[in-house]
């Protein structure tokens, strides 16, 4: 009787190496793909500025991988907080497709709410890069330095209300990372 030899066991020797190899690739593949769209976490980031007394400046808020954004609201829970005795927040504008639907800018509290919408579409449509860790500004304020020189606020966002994709869903987006605006010495 003739018995087919033992074919060698992928899982011993040389053959095992080449097993590990393989699935070591595929595993990395898969990490790669799958991380396109959303294992780097959407966030806002809040610029510093540096303003000399009485002078005016732009503060941007931008977004960090955003993910098919549409429409951001803060307020009416969350809110942009500054120092008062610092700054004064005179405008709230959108830059890059984003138009600020409504705001509100309470100078006396050192708050701010507003709602920004790409009117018309997306933000990840028009960029065009899909796989790639992007930053884009979506909003500026414009401030004017009221404090000393030496004086400074920290800017930051309490909480995001709304964070919506084209289609209407619901998106998770970190307030992220706090500015600041430092008022130099002339």
């Amino acid at each position: 009787m003739n018995r087919p030899s033992p074919q060698p066991s992928p899982w011993k020797g040389e053959g095992r190496a080449k097993a590990l190899l393989v699935m070591t690739l595929l595993v990395a593949l898969w990490v790669v793909l799958s991380g396109c769209e959303g294992s780097y976490r959407a966030r806002l980031t809040i610029s510093t500025v540096e303003l000399l007394p009485g002078a005016s400046g732009i503060v941007q808020i931008r977004v960090l991988n955003p993910p098919d954004l549409k429409t951001l609201q803060i307020g009416p829970m969350g809110m942009f907080l500054f120092d008062p005795t610092v700054i004064q927040i005179t405008g709230i504008n959108g830059v890059n497709g984003f138009t600020i639907l409504g705001s509100a800018i309470n100078n006396g509290l050192g708050t701010a709410q507003f709602t920004a919408s790409f009117v018309g579409g997306s933000v990840r449509p028009i960029l065009g890069t899909p796989w790639s860790i992007i930053e884009i500004p979506m909003i500026e304020l414009t401030v004017q330095a009221v404090g000393l020189a030496g004086s400074e606020t920290d800017l930051t966002i309490t909480q995001i209300d709304l964070c919506l994709d084209r289609i209407g869903q619901p998106i998770t987006l970190s307030p992220g990372s706090p500015g600041k605006v430092v008022i130099v010495t002339p």
